[in-house]
């Protein structure tokens, strides 16, 4: 899991030894660059036995100093927010401009490959040969092959058709059945999700 993922605001980092990273709590915004500095650094040194893995690295969390300090960390959710947003709409602007380049190029190098295919099609049929080996490649006379085209379904004697049956668990109508008798349906557990807080920052409409 890269840096960019790590769920919250994470202080007083601590390395495989203990050791903190920091020790002050910052109390203004202009404080969580250098803050930032430190958090990336050591989640660096740690990523190579995160990577791969939905796990945090082991980090303590950054203790808020009354509602002050937690408008800080809400300023900088916020910005960071905003900033992944951008990021996201930027990378897909630049995808959109490489698929469209690549859809470009396709059509360009499809249309020069069908011309030489074409052209070595009409001179392999002028010699009358079943087949023709050349320093750069082959050419063969292929017969086509019989196959069935479907053109009315339902006009197809049943005899003809294949049955297939398919199921598939209603996790809604299971779940309302417990809900109504209190037993749980065999061959199914209940799971409850964990209780979390949910954060809103003024862009999140966006």
């Amino acid at each position: 899991m890269g840096r960019g993922c790590a769920q919250g605001i994470v202080g007083n980092l601590a390395t495989n030894n203990g050791d903190n990273i920091m020790e002050d709590v910052p109390h203004s915004v202009e404080d969580f660059g250098q803050y930032y500095e430190a958090m990336d650094e050591a989640l660096d040194k740690l990523e190579a036995e995160v990577i791969g893995s939905h796990d945090q690295p082991d980090v303590d969390l950054l203790p808020i100093a009354g509602e002050s300090n937690a408008e800080d960390h809400l300023q900088w959710l916020n910005h960071h927010r905003s900033e992944l947003w951008r990021v996201l709409c930027h990378s897909e602007l630049e995808t959109d401009k490489i698929e469209a380049w690549r859809i470009e190029q396709d059509q360009l190098i499809c249309r020069r490959i069908a011309w030489h295919e074409r052209c070595l099609e009409a001179w392999f049929k002028s010699t009358g040969a079943k087949s023709a080996n050349l320093i750069n490649g082959k050419l063969k006379n292929i017969k086509g092959r019989e196959r069935v085209e479907i053109i009315d379904e339902d006009a197809i004697p049943a005899e003809y058709k294949n049955e297939t049956i398919t199921y598939s668990p209603d996790k809604k109508r299971i779940l309302a059945a417990l809900k109504e008798s209190g037993e749980v349906v065999e061959g199914t557990e209940v799971v409850v999700g964990e209780d979390h807080i949910k954060i809103d920052t003024p862009d999140d409409a966006v």
